[in-house]
């Protein structure tokens, strides 16, 4: 996997096989995808021909790429197009919640401010780190119940 095109400093897109919640890896920052989508291959925006008949002739060249949509957690720079992308293992999300010894997720406002209609993936994202740090599990359960809250303030009765 491979960043396709960075956004802003702390937002970027990964053509690959990723499922919104899972976290990502660069050379320099740990993101976690929010969102996914397929994106129609370019040719199709210079060529005045129905992309079905493409399909037919090209297959292979107008497959629809698969872009996830990240958001950086942890950054030294952001990404630049082209660098590989891998999924992080569970020791180096363990390192980045736990400065000398403490919990912490510096992260956790700029996430819910971008992920303000996803919060289910915020939600999900805690889910995971209660399991890998079970020690934490009631400073997690409670921002947890905030998300919840917030989640359920949005809907509309």
């Amino acid at each position: 996997m491979k960043v396709k095109r960075t956004i802003s400093s702390d937002e970027f897109e990964v053509e690959g096989e990723l499922k919104p919640g899972d976290i990502v890896k660069t050379r320099s920052s740990l993101s976690i995808v929010v969102d996914v989508y397929h994106e129609e291959p370019e040719i199709i925006k210079y060529l005045d021909v129905p992309s079905d008949k493409l399909r037919s002739f090209l297959p292979d060249i107008m497959e629809r790429g698969r872009i996830a949509k990240c958001i950086t957690l942890f950054c030294d720079s952001p990404p630049s197009p082209g660098e590989d992308v891998s999924i992080a293992n569970t020791e180096e999300i363990v390192l980045l919640h736990t400065k000398e010894g403490d919990f912490s997720m510096p992260y956790l406002s700029l996430l819910i401010k971008k992920c303000r209609d996803r919060l289910w993936v915020v939600k999900r994202h805690l889910e995971r780190l209660e399991s890998i740090l079970p020690e934490q599990k009631e400073i997690i359960e409670i921002i947890k119940s905030e998300i919840e809250y917030e989640m359920l303030r949005g809907v509309e009765i």
